[in-house]
């Protein structure tokens, strides 16, 4: 499964390997993703799933709900710049893609398979 969070979370005990990625090969791997049906959003604000949804064209849902990650799971991240000191502020801020940063995080659990 691909998990598509705006911030570079650790949820489950393990190692991971995190690794910057370009805005088109970002937007690639999630349409991939979405095609396949193989995408779950953890976007927690409207505002960057809806810019998410003008780069890519996906629909994106918003969620607030707990990131865990099974073996073999990958997560795309796209994530501001910079931290808003007021996390109330993010949904009256005009953001475009160059407030973001993209990745792609590999998740491995630490003990051959076990979660």
């Amino acid at each position: 499964m691909i998990l598509l969070l705006n911030s570079a979370v650790m949820p489950n005990e393990g190692m991971y390997t995190l690794k910057r990625i370009t805005e088109a090969t970002f937007i690639k791997e999630l349409r991939d993703a979405a095609t396949s049906d193989n995408l779950q959003s953890f976007i927690g604000y409207p505002k960057t799933a809806q810019l998410i949804e003008q780069i890519t064209g996906i629909e994106v849902e918003v969620s607030r709900e707990q990131a865990t990650l099974t073996p073999g799971d990958t997560m795309l991240i796209v994530k501001l710049r910079q931290r808003v000191a007021n996390p109330a502020d993010k949904e009256t801020l005009q953001l475009t893609t160059d407030d973001f940063e993209f990745f792609r995080c590999e998740w491995q659990p630490l003990d051959a398979g076990e979660t």
